[in-house]
């Protein structure tokens, strides 16, 4: 028994000591994994929401990938900036009404790696991201507007220039699409874990700013996302 307990410490102290980074370094992460956002507050008043959905909003699971890129200050603190892509926002229960935000993110965190050699890393920073695609859907029909302006486009050219709008299609245009923050902010919060250059990563992102502007609520984002990636050196 004692023997099989020094054996799994020295297979432990060997693969820990695989993830740690040097002074002076440059590394990349390229990642992957889940992302499980919400929506704090109610976004707007569930008695006064129209069709027939519940409008209880609940989370929103989908993917994010992206890259880390850090510079080891010493071998023990590391400073790191990212970008990645992930669908954010919030949908019902039964699915009939569904927000959805894509992000580019820029996350720049303080990285600190508390034991030596032992591939475990805290972190915490700041983070922009920019909305490059918006769409809702209402009592289960799809508002994108993307989808909308080349509806529009093509029967513009059908018609010999006449503009035929089906009901309420101008209407989420203007009052929804319109009406979300194009920037977003947020406070990154992760721990990961590395062996043999695999990282392993929980991140919960707090929301700064509400996504929409008018909102009395002030509904902001509230996304966990879970990664796996793999760390080159990059050297000096």
């Amino acid at each position: 028994m004692k023997k099989l307990m020094i054996l799994a410490i020295a297979m432990m102290v060997s693969f820990s000591a695989s993830a740690q980074i040097e002074e002076g370094n440059w590394y990349v992460t390229p990642k992957a994994g889940i992302s499980i956002a919400d929506l704090t507050g109610k976004l707007y008043d569930p008695s006064k929401a129209e069709g027939t959905y519940d409008a209880t909003l609940r989370p929103l699971t989908t993917f994010t990938v992206g890259a880390d890129f850090l510079y080891a200050a010493n071998d023990n603190l590391g400073v790191s900036f990212g970008l990645s892509y992930a669908r954010q926002g919030a949908k019902t229960q039964d699915d009939l009404f569904r927000v959805s935000l894509d992000y580019i993110n820029v996350p720049v965190m303080v990285n600190y790696y508390p034991f030596e050699k032992a591939g475990l890393a805290l972190k915490a920073g700041i983070q922009v991201g920019f909305v490059t695609h918006k769409s809702m859907k209402i009592d289960g029909v799809n508002y994108d507007k993307e989808y909308e302006r080349v509806r529009a486009t093509v029967i513009r050219h059908l018609y010999n220039g006449r503009t035929v709008v089906l009901n309420g299609y101008n209407y989420v245009e203007s009052e929804w699409s319109k009406g979300f923050n194009k920037v977003d902010c947020s406070i990154p919060l992760a721990i990961s874990y590395e062996l043999y250059n695999v990282q392993l990563e929980a991140r919960y992102n707090l929301g700064l700013t509400k996504i929409m502007k008018d909102d009395a609520e002030a509904s902001k984002n509230s996304v966990w996302q879970f990664t796996l990636g793999y760390k080159f050196n990059l050297g000096d």
